[in-house]
């Protein structure tokens, strides 16, 4: 099970967060000029490697599952046993298991069709811009068809689906379209306004668990502390794509080591940051064996009685999981 857990919590996000700021790194390299010579499908390689180390992590991760399965329903049938998690329902953590690899299954083959795409729209031109982002459309489709029929999901997360459905409509248009009169400063205007929001939103988390609102772990502080930098540095980043595209002059030496420096850096502060949050998941996993964690909740002395409570106890939070 250590096997299992520690293969599809924490080696994922690894593997992914190196392989695309490698490839990223790569092609911005190669279209700033600073290593004009390299193919695309050099830059693009690392990137699929570490697809092709996930799928093999997933494969490792199934077979380790059914192995643990098959040890538990043997370790139930005796009596001595000292494992809690022998005497636990492990449905939970098959159910958070099997969704886990479901969408990270699901989105690397996502970006994977996105890659080859960019390979044949850049090495090729063969295919328009619109065509290029067919996978990013389902993905951020999905992403708001969920946040509008799931009540429950929080209107922040659907705010940014929309503003990153604006973005991809008007680079379509700027790009396919070839409209003049659409300056690049409107078009990334919805990605900076988005990673502004997400700065604003994670800021407040961070500053929620100062002031005692969240309680967040040293991992998840951590990850936290990662995400609003790669935030900020994504709106600077947009900010200067935005002057770069509008002018029509050649990029001088210290924009281009700039650009090609940070992006793939914004990647790297992702993964790590994500990284450190499934430590916390996985050692939960371990104590809970994939049930929900219990916290005692505070009560309140009202003229009735101890009727009220006085918050969630836990909630569920994108990027951070489970947080007091």
């Amino acid at each position: 099970m250590h096997f299992l857990l520690n293969t599809k919590l924490n080696f994922l996000q690894l593997i992914f967060a190196a392989g695309i700021s490698l490839s990223v790194a790569l092609a911005l390299s190669r279209e700033t000029q600073l290593i004009p010579d390299i193919p695309f499908w050099v830059a693009l390689l690392p990137s699929w490697l570490s697809h092709f180390a996930m799928f093999i992590c997933h494969i490792f991760s199934a077979k380790a599952l059914s192995k643990f399965i098959s040890a538990t329903n043997e370790n139930r049938q005796r009596h001595d046993s000292s494992d809690h998690l022998d005497r636990a329902e492990y449905l939970p953590l098959l159910q958070r298991a099997l969704k886990f690899a479901l969408k990270t299954v699901l989105l690397s083959f996502c970006l994977f069709i996105f890659e080859i795409l960019i390979y044949f729209r850049v090495a090729q031109e063969s295919i328009s811009f619109g065509a290029t982002l067919i996978p990013m459309w389902i993905i951020v489709i999905s992403g708001i068809l969920d946040g509008i029929i799931c009540k429950s999901q929080n209107l922040i997360r659907l705010v940014i689906w929309l503003l990153i459905f604006a973005g991809m409509i008007l680079s379509v248009l700027k790009v396919d379209e070839v409209i003049d009169d659409l300056q690049w400063r409107v078009v990334l205007s919805p990605f900076v306004l988005l990673f502004i929001s997400l700065s604003a939103y994670l800021v407040y988390i961070v500053y929620g668990h100062q002031v005692g609102y969240f309680q967040l772990t040293e991992s998840q502080l951590t990850a936290g502390i990662l995400y609003s930098a790669s935030s900020l540095v994504s709106v600077v980043l947009t900010i200067v794509f935005a002057e770069v595209f509008t002018s029509n002059r050649r990029m001088e030496l210290p924009i281009r080591l700039f650009i090609t420096f940070l992006a793939p850096l914004v990647i790297a502060l992702v993964g790590l940051g994500a990284w450190a949050v499934c430590r916390d998941e996985f050692n939960r996993l371990l104590l809970y064996g994939g049930q929900a964690s219990v916290y005692p909740m505070k009560l309140r002395l009202d003229a009735k009685g101890w009727t009220c409570v006085e918050g969630k106890g836990v909630i569920i939070i994108p990027l951070f999981g489970e947080v007091r």
